[in-house]
């Protein structure tokens, strides 16, 4: 890493960032040679852009002196900073082509509430020495790679980003999938409010845990065949206090199908859950979002084909502190969208993937689009399309950089809008508390799960 440290301290901020065109991939601009070089060793281009709106990589945030986390929330680094830039329904057109669709409606409908404030970019992205050499390994290994028409990955892969130099959709997919969170796994208290006609409502609040033993090298007891699992179990309202769930996701879910499962205080038993995929409906999010718009996309990749677009600059939600944390949610749910002086938008580079329905197969969606952060592959923006080319949904993917111990970007909360029914969905608020050891196989077990539910 010391010579990456060299290479980060003589670019200039001027330097020209190339933009992908839609023909182009990584592969035609940058070998394995440039990680660690021109490019970061996750593979984002370390030079900013030639307008100098998008800075240099300069090696992650830099934590002001006495700014420490407590008891689960992170203070805002940049709590002093002001916009740079207004964008409203009057100027939008003058910023669509740096805009998501959804974003684009979402102004033009709601003129007079809705505004995105856009912020000064900071590349906050801050990875520990392993997962970096990890992931420049994987660039030139020949047993990390895709299998099954992209829809697995090889377990030569694990331990680091998959593919820091994306060929096509399916690996930019498979990085989002498996962006990096820490090792030993994480809680969080995680609400569900669903805005119908103006009136938030929780529709669900539980505690979570997630992990991914993708990442888990050198904890006993781990299966390598699992990407990411993640359970939790209901504290409110009371109706449903006390029920449990989770999913296990493999790396090769072809050979691996989804292990779903689910626990009901009247049954008093797990069973196992095979609805919870695709555009099935999750009735803990009040049906605004399916169970594969999880965290915007969850699952199985196989009921779409994969277009890699190419990178382009865009405003994507970053830094999202003051949404998560310095706004209630009684400031932060507004009738037809999410408070815009609690959100905070950067201008960043990002990959841009479309996912188009396969002939033969059933889904609600006709189209996807995912605009997905080129530093910490978590950042993102996401549209959908139905059938008749209407735009069905849109949604945002906010983060902030967990600094303090550990070191790592952290997205936990999403927002989905659903144009088909005029409603919204705000998901995960509260603290969020990284493990300083690993969950015991015991303890993920769904019936010790289970067996721990009371009403």
């Amino acid at each position: 890493m010391a010579g990456f440290s060299k290479v980060l301290t003589g670019v200039s901020a001027g330097l020209v960032a190339l933009v992908f065109t839609a023909s182009a991939t990584a592969d035609d601009a940058y070998t394995a040679a440039d990680l660690g070089g021109k490019l970061t060793p996750f593979g984002a281009i370390v030079a900013g852009n030639a307008a100098g709106t998008i800075p240099a990589y300069d090696g992650g945030l830099k934590v002001p002196a006495g700014l420490v986390p407590g008891d689960g929330n992170w203070p805002n680094p940049f709590a002093g900073e002001k916009p740079r830039l207004r964008i409203t329904a009057a100027n939008v057109d003058q910023y669509k082509d740096q805009l998501a669709a959804g974003q684009v409606q979402l102004l033009k409908q709601n003129p007079t509430t809705y505004y995105l404030e856009v912020y000064p970019t900071h590349r906050t992205a801050t990875f520990p020495a392993n997962f970096l050499a990890a992931s420049q390994r994987n660039a030139s290994r020949q047993d990390c790679r895709t299998e099954n028409d992209g829809l697995s990955i090889s377990e030569g892969c694990r331990g680091g980003l998959p593919f820091p130099l994306p060929k096509d959709g399916h690996e930019v997919m498979w990085n989002y999938i498996l962006n990096y969170q820490g090792v030993n796994g994480w809680d969080w208290n995680h609400s569900a409010y669903v805005v119908n006609q103006g009136h938030p409502t929780l529709t669900n609040t539980n505690r979570s845990t997630g992990e991914k033993p993708f990442y888990q090298l050198d904890v006993p007891g781990r299966d390598p065949k699992i990407g990411q699992r993640i359970w939790s179990f209901i504290v409110a309202p009371a109706r449903t206090a006390g029920q449990a769930s989770g999913y296990w996701d493999y790396l090769d879910p072809v050979a691996n199908a989804r292990y779903a499962w689910s626990y009901s205080t009247g049954q008093r038993r797990v069973r196992k859950a095979p609805e919870f995929n695709y555009d099935t409906p999750n009735s803990a999010f009040g049906g605004v979002a399916f169970y594969d718009e999880i965290f915007l996309f969850s699952g199985k990749m196989d009921r779409f084909d994969w277009k890699l677009v190419g990178k382009q600059e865009m405003f994507i939600p970053y830094s999202n502190y003051t949404l998560k944390w310095g706004c209630d949610m009684q400031k932060k749910l507004m009738p037809k969208h999410i408070n815009p002086d609690c959100e905070r938008w950067e201008l960043h580079r990002v990959w841009v993937v479309e996912a188009t329905r396969k002939d033969g197969v059933r889904h609600a969606h006709k189209k996807r689009r995912y605009y997905i952060d080129e530093d910490t592959f978590g950042a993102a923006v996401y549209d959908a399309w139905d059938d008749s080319g209407a735009l069905f949904r849109t949604g945002s993917q906010f983060n902030i950089e967990a600094y303090g111990i550990p070191n790592n970007p952290q997205q936990d909360s999403y927002a989905l809008y659903d144009f088909t029914r005029d409603q919204y969905g705000m998901f995960g608020n509260g603290p969020t508390r990284y493990r300083a050891a690993p969950v015991s196989e015991r303890e993920a077990n769904p019936q010790t799960i289970a067996g721990g539910q009371t009403r």
